[in-house]
């Protein structure tokens, strides 16, 4: 397959898939390396394609169809799991995460976590790099913007992070 070809399948994939597609999957489907998938994404982002680059792989940005809300809450770091665990169970996609850092202004760090499965590999991967949560720059303060099918969804959210002392008003 020439180099074309591939990048308009990649394009088809990544317009039909809702969720993440790993460089490495992509790699093995088109038998090339990561580092060619990485090329060519770059050159569709280039050339106009909205691709964004999450943990869990590429995606496309797609226009906005779900509701979407940025959520204020503050808690300690060992209390992650359950705040995650709390929109995804809701039907929440969690985006990101945002904080306003004194220094530095804002910092933001995707997450596109939208099943309880997602928020045990990122907090796997957390454990397994060392890493520190955005939050621990601001004492736990931060932002998520979450995505839903509904505003149900987000309101049952907030609803039960106020109820766990999680939601800043």
């Amino acid at each position: 397959m020439n180099i074309d070809k591939r990048r308009e399948k990649i394009l088809d994939l990544l317009n039909t898939r809702p969720e993440p597609i790993s460089g490495n999957e992509l790699a093995k489907i088109f038998g090339v390396t990561r580092q060619v998938i990485v090329k060519d994404i770059a050159i569709l982002r280039a050339s106009g394609q909205d691709i964004i680059a999450t943990a869990q792989g590429y995606l496309m940005k797609k226009p906005p169809q779900l509701c979407t809300k940025q959520i204020a809450v503050c808690h300690h770091e060992e209390s992650t799991r359950e705040e995650l665990l709390t929109f995804v169970q809701c039907g929440c996609k969690v985006v990101d995460v945002i904080v306003e850092h004194p220094l530095y202004g804002e910092l933001q760090g995707l997450l596109m976590l939208s099943n309880s499965q997602d928020v045990e590999n990122f907090l796997k991967a957390v454990k397994e790099h060392e890493a520190s949560l955005l939050s621990q720059l601001t004492n736990g303060v931060h932002i998520h913007t979450v995505e839903a099918i509904n505003y149900d969804c987000i309101k049952n959210a907030e609803k039960l992070l106020k109820e766990k002392g999680f939601l800043l008003e």
